[in-house]
């Protein structure tokens, strides 16, 4: 059975919704434990991450449809050794392995981005099935 692909998000969740309670509970239930396995690959990861410049200051669990933990970072100066130590204890662990290269890549255009006037706040990572990054910027000297 293929999925109309003229189908709107709406009427998609719309069908979502239609669904009998049981095969609901069984969808919650499986966005549930998918949390639950990706906080588990994310709270394993932070102590190579700490040791690659990247200390954690607050986490946020977003429950939808594709449920994603958003973790703020700020990063620090690490060493190339403790990078690669990083790199090393993350080789198993696909979402903090993932986690670290993200946060380097957008640790690099942070380093290219000028703006007067204004301080990274800090780095958002966003951990689900693809990750993504946002720098936040505030005035310099804000609180």
């Amino acid at each position: 059975m293929t999925q109309d692909p003229r189908k709107t998000l709406a009427e998609r969740a719309k069908g979502i919704a239609a669904l009998p309670g049981e095969k609901l509970a069984e969808l919650k239930a499986f966005g549930a434990e998918k949390v639950q396995e990706t906080l588990g690959a994310f709270l394993s990861a932070l102590p190579a991450l700490k040791r690659a410049g990247y200390d954690l200051r607050e986490f946020e669990i977003e429950l939808g449809i594709t449920p994603k933990v958003i973790a703020h970072f700020m990063p620090y100066p690490a060493s190339d050794e403790d990078i690669a130590a990083a790199r090393e204890a993350l080789k198993d662990n696909k979402i903090g392995a993932s986690m670290l290269s993200v946060l380097r890549r957008a640790g690099d255009m942070h380093r290219q981005i000028k703006a007067p006037g204004f301080e990274c706040a800090h780095m958002e990572i966003d951990v689900g099935v693809i990750p993504a990054v946002r720098l936040r910027y505030r005035a310099a000297g804000a609180s």
